[in-house]
């Protein structure tokens, strides 16, 4: 069995380790490459997710009521262009431009899966949030903002006053 870090050793909840693709410039070289980062999740209680994705960036923290949330916050810290220039990119379905956790459709706590959102259509499909992106799945990569403009239009379709009536 792998080793955990130390964080997850006083957990109520076993932890989980997952390998990803991660899309980012060699520190040395300054080429953009792939490379295998690893993240671990659990549950600190029965509502918050505690995670670190390590990688050649280091490690990055964060926490989040689901394994979605905690992901997207780690991304939007790796997107930071003032950080890093080009962002790094974590290839994983739950970083599809489509692909938002809404909760109570498919997945609540812990979060590890999220739907597909298409504008206008109901979310019949779910994706597991940390599986890697395959390659028909690729061009369908988009940074946090893209995710994030891709949920307020999905919602303002079936919604027309969501978002401070319509003003999102």
């Amino acid at each position: 069995m792998e080793e955990l870090p130390e964080w997850t050793k006083d957990g109520e909840f076993p932890a989980i380790s997952r390998d990803v693709p991660l899309h980012g410039k060699d520190p040395e070289s300054g080429r953009e490459q792939v490379w295998v980062g690893r993240v671990v999740w659990q549950a600190v209680t029965a509502k918050e997710i505690k995670m670190a994705l390590y990688g050649p960036f280091g490690r990055k923290m964060s926490t989040g009521d689901s394994v979605f949330s905690a992901l997207l916050s780690i991304r939007n810290e790796l997107e930071d262009l003032e950080q890093y220039n080009p962002p790094w990119k974590v290839l994983v379905k739950g970083s599809r431009r489509d692909v938002w956790h809404v909760g109570h459709k498919v997945s609540v706590f812990p979060g590890d899966r999220a739907e597909i959102l298409v504008p206008g259509e109901k979310a019949t499909e779910s994706v597991d949030v940390l599986a890697m992106l395959e390659p028909h799945d690729t061009p369908k990569f988009g940074l946090v903002e893209h995710q994030m403009a891709n949920c307020m239009e999905y919602f303002r379709r079936f919604e027309p006053g969501f978002g401070a009536e319509g003003a999102l």
